[in-house]
């Protein structure tokens, strides 16, 4: 590059040597801590992206027709009513405590029958709202007809689908958890027919639940009927077969035993009954004997209650008395008392012959006693034999009888139960209610724009951070040093911050601080001081992309202020020939048509002084190149420092012209914000006029 023979002859050469290392590829990686930066860099992306789709859903909402939703409850009870104690639905609850019964009916709910029997409660099957083709149908049915392809009639079948399918696609049933009762909610266009329609639901889930009951009633009914028929007929055979095996084998009941049973049972009761009576006149028979010969036959129980004994013992009593006192008054021999001693014989005979009379009778007592029982003793025998023989054919009869019990108790049973389920029928025992009748709601249901909005929001910030990041890839940012040290190939001189943010006397004055602080020890690192002053002129081409101009312009300043600060001569030099001015300046003076102390003037802030571009009138002549050279020679006596300000390199035209007005070539880039293409096409450029990027500089936000 173009060198000053002053620093020639010192021989010193500028702190930006460019290394000779070859530029690096773009990097399009980044870390977590560089997200923010990039997010940052693509936030038009992002609030365009959320402000379409809010927009978007919001004008979707608002052509959007409206929909009304309402909701009616039905408590289900998996117990039913228990009307009668023999029913034939369960009442037991299940295991799970019912859930699982109460989910079918929720089922149930949503079936045909009852979708069926509510739409034409309501008038749903004639409401186009159901029984049309939608939107896109009516759409394809006039596309149809305007190209004159006529459409199939539709059937009745096809109706019924479309209106099924609609009406689910409205309806929605729904069981919190652990309890039993069921919300239906349908939506609708209107508010009063999302209400009536949920009622009828309601309505129509109830009278099908009944009618099912009913059914079934009446099914069980008719099939235990279907069989009386039977049972009857197998009830009647078997009591014809109980008959005639009965007559067959001569076996003849009465009371429910058969007589030959009952005639043994009555002949082992008097047999019992006759020995008892033979054994009491035996005892008798002998009582009597032994008071005969024991002499005292009076003591004889029959004596005593025998009143002509009696009689004729009171008489005898009364002799015996009577002999005493003739005895004592007449003496032994008397007649009288002789007379009295032949009765007294008299009534002792009597009472003898009577004694007599009475062990005769007990005697024809006990024979006729004995004798009965030897005859029922004899009967018993022959009955026993009989017995046998009909215990034999009794077995068999018993058997036919269980049989026709059996069959006569199913048969009694299938009439009585055919008969309480055919009363059945006619009692709702179902334990099912409506809680909550669905009222028509006041606000719309669909659409939410609020909500809509919101989400459209949350997906557009993600779909545009995502677009932002594709966007990022397709075309990365500087994002650290380490990226653009291996764009340039160049060392990082400094990071200094921008601080424009900053609000508030306190914090712009923090924030001036700092970045003098930075442009100090870039500056430092720039000219390679360790102190003192400079003995030669130091010259710096500042380049950027054209996106990063201020920035570019501010790092300028800086520098030439800090320059300025150190005691330094310092002259910057405005070189972006895109934008130049009306009055004179550096095309000017290497054309030789102004010298440098007039067109120079000094910044009253900064003591800088300041070399503006000047006008562009015709190319170079040989003078023009004389003029080049007294600038060089004058600018390298008079100052230590000259900052040009070169604009973007790549779209400034004379850059290439300029850029051996300097010693080096010093690059200006906005961390998070600057291409890497644009770098990369910056590093190239300077590269192919001869004079590479010798170093960087990166401006942050404050």
């Amino acid at each position: 590059m173009l060198q000053i023979e002053s620093r020639e002859a010192h021989g010193r050469a500028l702190a930006l040597t460019a290394p000779a290392a070859a530029m690096g590829e773009i990097d399009r990686t980044a870390e977590i801590g560089d997200l923010w930066r990039i997010l940052w860099r693509r936030r038009a992306t992002i609030v365009w992206t959320t402000l379409l789709l809010v927009t978007g859903t919001l004008v979707s909402c608002a052509l959007t027709p409206p929909l009304y939703t309402a909701t009616a409850q039905i408590l289900i009870d998996p117990r039913d009513r228990q009307v009668l104690t023999n029913d034939i639905n369960p009442t037991m609850v299940a295991p799970d405590g019912g859930v699982t019964q109460v989910e079918s009916q929720a089922r149930v709910l949503e079936s045909a029958g009852v979708l069926t029997r509510a739409a034409a409660a309501t008038g749903l099957d004639a409401d186009p709202e159901f029984t049309g083709k939608g939107e896109i149908g009516t759409l394809v049915s006039d596309l149809r007809d305007w190209i004159g392809w006529p459409e199939p009639a539709d059937s009745v079948t096809d109706r019924e689908d479309r209106l099924l399918r609609n009406m689910r696609k409205r309806l929605a049933v729904k069981r919190a958890d652990k309890v039993f009762v069921i919300d239906i909610v349908f939506t609708a266009k209107s508010a009063e027919k999302a209400a009536r329609t949920a009622n009828a639901i309601a309505a129509a889930y109830l009278a099908d639940q009944s009618e099912a009951r009913t059914e079934a009633s009446k099914r069980a009914s008719g099939s235990l009927t279907d069989r009386l028929e039977e049972q009857r007929e197998r009830v009647r055979a078997a009591e014809e077969r109980a008959e005639a095996y009965r007559s067959k084998n001569d076996l003849v009941r009465s009371n429910g035993r058969l007589v030959t049973e009952q005639q043994l049972g009555e002949i082992n009761v008097s047999l019992s009954a006759a020995q008892a009576r033979a054994a009491e006149l035996k005892a008798r028979l002998d009582q009597i004997e032994r008071a005969r010969n024991s002499g005292a036959p009076e003591a004889i129980n029959e004596a005593i209650q025998s009143n002509t004994i009696g009689k004729l013992r009171a008489q005898y009593a009364e002799l015996v008395e009577r002999q005493a006192d003739l005895r004592t008054q007449l003496g032994a021999r008397h007649p009288s008392i002789v007379a009295v001693t032949a009765q007294l014989q008299d009534v002792r005979t009597l009472i003898n012959s009577e004694l007599a009379r009475i062990a005769q009778s007990a005697r024809a007592d006990y024979e006729r006693a004995s004798a009965s029982e030897r005859a029922l003793a004899k009967n018993l025998d022959r009955l026993r034999g009989e017995s046998t023989a009909t215990n034999q054919a009794a077995v068999k009869l018993r058997e036919l009888e269980r049989e026709v019990e059996a069959s006569r108790s199913v048969y009694t049973s299938f009439l009585t139960r055919a008969r309480e389920i055919e009363e059945r029928a006619n009692i709702d025992a179902t334990n099912a209610r409506v809680v909550t009748q669905a009222i028509p709601p006041q606000e719309k249901s669909w659409p939410m724009p609020a909500l809509f909005a919101l989400a459209a929001a949350a997906a557009g910030m993600g779909l545009g951070t995502g677009l932002a990041l594709v966007r990022e890839y397709a075309n990365p940012a500087v994002l650290s040093r380490g990226q653009l040290q291996g764009l340039t190939g160049a060392p990082v001189i400094g990071t200094v911050p921008n601080g424009t943010r900053r609000r508030g006397g306190r914090a712009r004055r923090a924030a001036q601080a700092a970045r003098e602080a930075a442009g100090a020890l870039a500056l430092t690192r720039l000219l390679g001081i360790r102190g003192g002053t400079l003995g030669t002129a130091t010259s710096v081409f500042v380049t950027s992309a054209a996106a990063d101009g201020t920035e570019r312009r501010r790092v300028s300043q800086l520098l030439a202020s800090l320059g300025e600060a150190r005691g330094l001569q310092v002259l910057m030099i405005e070189a972006d020939l895109l934008g130049p001015e009306a009055t004179p300046g550096l095309l000017d003076v290497l054309r030789g048509d102004e010298p440098l102390a007039t067109v120079m003037r000094r910044e009253p802030s900064s003591g800088v002084r300041f070399l503006g571009v000047g006008r562009p009138k015709r190319a170079p002549t040989e003078r023009g190149r004389e003029a080049r050279e007294r600038f060089l020679a004058e600018i390298g006596r008079r100052f230590d420092l000259v900052i040009v300000d070169g604009g973007a390199i790549t779209e400034n035209p004379q850059a290439a012209s300029l850029m051996p007005l300097a010693d080096g070539v010093l690059l200006v880039a906005r961390l998070g914000a600057t291409s890497q293409r644009d770098v990369a096409d910056l590093v190239e450029a300077a590269g192919l006029a001869g004079h590479p990027v010798g170093a960087s500089l990166i401006v942050t936000r404050a």
